[in-house]
C-alpha cells in the first residue's frame, strides 16, 4: 500500500473532485489511447446519469501535486456491483491500483477498456478472471460502401424521434428489448433526459420503425450517435420490441443508422456488441464490421 495515499469514499462528487477525475481520466485516456471511464460513469461523475453511484477517491499527500496541494492519484466508481478504476499515470505500479479495488465489494466486477496488457496483469495478480466481453467493431464507408435502398418489413416505417412525445413509448421498448441486459435495459426516463441534454444528441439521428397505421407505437429503433471526441459514427442502440422480433429487421435496422450516419458526413462508424451475443455478431460481421478491440469485465474467481 502506497503510504502517501488515502481513500476518500462519497456518494457525491463536488466540483472541485469533478475537475481533478475529469483531468485523470483525460491524462490515462492520453497515455493509453481508450478512454477508461464508460459514458454511463462519465455522466456520473458529473451527477447527469439518472442515478448516484459511489466514488472513491485516492489522494496523494499534500506536496505531491500542483502549489502543495494534494493530487487525485486514483479514481473508482462502483454502481450496483459494476465498477470502473482508473489510476493516474504517474502513480501507476505503486499500489494505488490495489488499494482502490481492496475498498470495492469484494462482489464487484471491474471493467477494464480496450486491450491493455497492464490491465490484464493486474488482474492475473489478483486472481480476477473475466465475466463479460464487449467487443468494440468498426467499419470504414471507403471500405464497405452503401449497399443500396433499406427495405423493412411490410407495414412498417421509420420516422425520427419526437422529443416530448415519444420518451414513454422508447423507454418501453428499450426496457422489453433489453430486459435482460445489465446496464442497457435499466435505463429510466432521468437516464434517457441525462442523454438527450448532451451536446452529441439530435432527434434526427434517433431513428424509429413504427407501424404505418400506429405511428405512435414503436417496433424498433436505432440510436445513432456521432461521438464529439472524435467524430467518429457509433451505432449507438439498436433494440426491436420482443412481439416485432423474428421478422428479420436486425440487417435493416441496421442499414438505416448507417444511412444516416453515412448521410451527415461520417466516415468511419463503431459499435459495442457482448461477446455472448452471436446473432448480433453475424448481423454486424456480415455488413462489414470488423473487431478493434475488446473491453474486458473481471470479478473474483470462484
Amino acid at each position: 500500500m502506497p503510504p502517501t495515499v488515502t481513500l476518500t469514499s462519497v456518494d457525491r462528487l463536488d466540483d472541485a473532485a469533478r475537475s481533478a477525475v475529469d483531468a485523470l481520466v483525460s491524462d490515462a485516456g492520453r497515455a493509453d489511447g481508450v478512454t477508461p471511464l464508460s459514458e454511463q460513469s462519465r455522466l456520473a461523475v458529473h451527477g447527469r446519469s439518472g442515478h448516484e453511484p459511489g466514488h472513491v477517491l485516492a489522494y496523494a499527500a499534500a506536496g505531491t501535486g500542483s502549489a502543495g496541494e494534494p493530487s487525485l492519484a486514483g479514481y473508482a466508481q462502483v454502481d450496483d456491483r459494476d465498477a470502473e478504476l482508473v489510476v493516474a499515470p504517474a502513480w501507476r505500479r505503486q499500489g494505488v491500483g490495489s488499494l482502490l479495488l481492496d475498498a470495492l465489494p469484494p462482489e464487484a466486477r471491474v471493467w477494464a477498456h480496450g486491450d491493455q496488457p497492464a490491465a490484464e496483469a493486474f488482474a492475473a495478480a489478483r486472481n480476477l478472471e473475466v465475466a463479460r466481453e464487449l467487443f468494440v467493431l468498426g467499419r470504414r464507408f471507403d471500405e464497405h460502401p452503401p449497399r443500396g435502398e433499406v427495405v423493412l418489413t411490410a407495414g412498417l416505417v421509420a420516422r425520427p424521434f419526437r422529443p416530448g412525445q415519444d420518451e414513454a413509448e422508447w423507454l418501453r421498448v428499450n426496457a422489453l428489448a433489453f430486459a435482460h441486459h445489465p446496464e442497457q435495459g435499466r435505463l429510466t426516463r432521468a437516464d434517457l433526459d441525462a442523454r438527450m441534454g448532451e451536446s452529441w444528441f439530435d432527434p434526427e439521428g434517433l431513428l424509429l420503425v413504427v407501424p404505418q397505421d400506429d405511428p405512435q407505437r414503436v417496433a424498433a429503433f436505432h440510436w445513432t450517435k456521432v461521438r464529439p471526441e472524435d467524430g467518429k459514427g457509433e451505432v449507438y442502440v439498436v433494440g426491436v420490441d420482443p412481439a416485432y422480433q423474428g421478422r428479420g429487421l436486425g440487417r435493416p435496422l441496421t442499414l438505416l443508422g448507417l444511412e444516416h450516419l453515412r448521410a451527415v458526413g461520417v466516415d468511419d462508424v463503431i459499435l459495442y456488441v457482448d461477446g455472448d451475443n452471436p446473432a448480433a455478431l453475424r448481423v454486424y460481421r456480415g455488413l462489414g464490421f470488423t473487431t478493434r478491440s475488446v473491453d474486458r469485465m473481471y470479478a473474483a474467481r470462484r
